[in-house]
């Protein structure tokens, strides 16, 4: 998977896990996971960054454009950022559910890197709401990820929340 045309660099470290930090409307959600090393899903990868980057509630992406963090003000950059694993793998971040736009589905982009390991760049397929233009199934992107892409909610104190772990290849 391509990091897309939206990807920004040297974006900043999450306070806290959270990628809202700009309170932009939306309601809340909480993704949390592990990063492993390998297939088995048995080896912790500690400080693993997982980079995150999304559209708003209505879709738009802030900035709606690439390059680098520093080209950009800091009011212009929104819902962007990383969080990086603990000592056992462990990462969380909470965000917004995030809007669709023309042609896709909701989806929240990720780029996982870890020193020693090829990166995985992927995305998260959100689930898809009354009324929404595009669901996955009609998104050749979100049908090119594999069906474990495509995460599902369940309510945890209140959050709606969803497990998502990576699985990084030695170098």
């Amino acid at each position: 998977m391509t990091q897309g045309p939206y990807y920004v660099t040297g974006t900043s470290q999450l306070t806290s896990g959270n990628l809202n930090y700009d309170n932009l409307t939306g309601t809340k959600i909480k993704v949390k996971g592990y990063v492993y090393a390998g297939a088995t899903g048995t080896t912790p990868v500690p400080g693993a960054k997982v980079e995150v980057w999304q559209a708003d509630d209505t879709g738009n992406y802030h900035p709606n454009s690439n390059g680098a963090a520093s080209s950009y003000s800091k009011d212009q950059l929104s819902l962007r950022g990383y969080v990086v694993a603990d000592d056992k793998g462990y990462y969380e971040y909470t965000t917004i559910y995030p809007g669709e736009y023309t042609g896709r589905t909701r989806h929240i982009h990720t780029n996982t890197t870890a020193s020693g390991f090829k990166g995985v760049i992927t995305q998260l397929i959100i689930p898809s709401k009354s009324g929404d233009k595009m669901l996955a199934s009609q998104d050749n992107i979100a049908q090119s990820l594999p069906a474990y892409n495509q995460v599902s909610f369940t309510t945890v104190d209140g959050v709606p929340t969803t497990t998502f772990n990576y699985r990084l290849a030695a170098n």
